[in-house]
């Protein structure tokens, strides 16, 4: 079925409404096009990649919608930049590099976006709620938001969060959708100690099993008895910085995975990984090169210095 637009999608899409809504509706059309979207929906908020400087385009793209006075139409949070504001003197590159970035970052302020100026929009005193749809850039941002919050948001990247800011309009497709939520590979921790699992150290190593294993799939992860949300941050930021997760389900910790049967959505898991604390060694030892201090004759108790 084609995209269908709202009366007010096409008035923006028309031109109707400016130049700069015009701009971002065509580019927020294609990309729900290319995601097979049937429409649009309406988001309560955006987070903003773009905002770091990595050349003449994305400030052209951002300037072009500013010179015509767009603004957001929800509130919208700005990542990290490429300039420290309050120490710009250990910004070691080129002095033209340094004025493209305050270009930048000023641009985005004039289509109202607050200048937050972090990649964690979560630890803000206003973030969404279960259910409530969002347009959020960002790997660990996004993860976070559909993981520990429940929110929903699809994995979005330079131009179009902005576009979904502008418009305040998302396409309804990928994450954002309850049949999409689904997770699809579980990862049983009973194999490991429980001292282990509750330690501080495990979550980011066991993200970057779960995101080297999953990809872009949706994991679920069966064994964890507690986890505090900087925990579960430092879990989901290395899974998608690992793979490609925008999402992942730890049952009974998690708001959508009360249960497995819940987590998997009734359906069965494509497969199952079974974590072993070798598993955990072999990725430790990849991210990092402190040493193993002591190991139980067991073999299921490590501790790292």
């Amino acid at each position: 079925m084609p995209l269908q637009l709202t009366p007010d999608d096409q008035s923006m899409l028309d031109g109707e409404q400016g130049d700069s809504l015009a701009l971002a509706m065509r580019v927020l059309v294609a990309v729900a096009e290319a995601m097979g979207a049937e429409r649009l929906l309406d988001i309560t908020g955006a987070h903003i990649d773009g905002c770091l400087y990595q050349g003449p385009v994305g400030l052209d793209f951002v300037e072009r919608i500013a010179a015509d006075g767009g603004r957001v139409r929800v509130p919208t949070t700005l990542n990290v930049s490429s300039l420290d504001l309050l120490h710009p003197e250990v910004y070691r590159v080129d002095p033209s590099d340094v004025a493209a970035s305050q270009r930048l970052m000023s641009a985005y302020e004039s289509l109202g976006c607050r200048p937050t100026w972090t990649c964690a929009p979560y630890h803000a005193e206003v973030r969404p709620g279960f259910g409530e749809q969002v347009a959020w850039a960002e790997s660990n941002a996004i993860v976070f938001a559909n993981s520990v919050l429940g929110a929903r948001t699809h994995r979005y990247g330079d131009f179009i969060d902005i576009c979904a800011a502008m418009t305040g309009r998302a396409p309804a497709a990928g994450l954002h959708l309850e049949e999409n939520r689904r997770g699809q590979i579980v990862f049983d921790l009973s194999g490991v100690s429980s001292q282990l699992r509750s330690s501080d150290v495990l979550f980011p190593v066991l993200g970057y099993v779960v995101g080297s294993a999953a990809g872009k799939s949706i994991p679920v992860i069966v064994g964890l008895e507690a986890a505090t949300e900087d925990q579960l941050k430092a879990l989901g930021a290395t899974a998608a910085a690992a793979g490609a997760v925008g999402m992942f389900h730890a049952v009974g910790i998690t708001p959508e995975a009360p249960d497995l049967a819940s987590a998997l959505g009734g359906v069965a898991p494509q497969r199952r990984v079974d974590v072993t604390p070798a598993m955990l060694a072999e990725a430790r030892d990849e991210l990092t090169t402190a040493c193993l201090l002591y190991t139980s004759d067991a073999a299921d108790d490590y501790f790292w210095v």
